[in-house]
């Protein structure tokens, strides 16, 4: 798990050294998908895998929220610099998915209605299905 972390995060300093700012905003995107993960416990993790991999389960549940919103933020700031609005309305719902993981119910309302209108505003069918089924768990 360290190493193929490491691997994403050299291939975030690439694009960003590159300028290659909307890889930039999906790697980030990608990386808060995964802290995400950790925090809805949605990946089965064997025993032995987890003995493999006690020092990152250490190093990173505890702070998986964290560095998901941290992760979901940077990506959502470069989106909205860069126009690349299907990466921002994705971003947007899986940053109020982890809110509302975290119990944060108005925040993560705040976040997926933003997903909403944007996926509405550039016809995103599937997409605006999930984030309207996402709106609605929340009531």
């Amino acid at each position: 798990m360290n190493q193929g972390l490491s691997m994403v995060e050299q291939a975030l300093r690439t694009m960003l050294e590159s300028k290659r700012r909307c890889w930039y905003s999906a790697i980030e995107h990608s990386l808060g998908q995964v802290y995400l993960q950790i925090v809805n416990k949605s990946m089965p993790v064997t025993l032995s895998t987890m003995v493999k991999n006690i020092g990152f389960i250490l190093r990173n549940v505890p702070s998986a929220g964290t560095k998901a919103e941290e992760h979901f933020k940077k990506a959502i700031q470069v989106a909205k610099e860069i126009g690349a609005n299907g990466i921002l309305a994705q971003t947007y719902l899986d940053l109020g998915l982890l809110h509302k993981a975290k119990g944060g119910i108005e925040q993560a309302r705040e976040c997926i209605t933003e997903s909403v209108q944007i996926f509405e505003q550039y016809e995103a069918e599937a997409r605006l299905r999930q984030a309207k089924e996402a709106l609605a768990s929340l009531k």
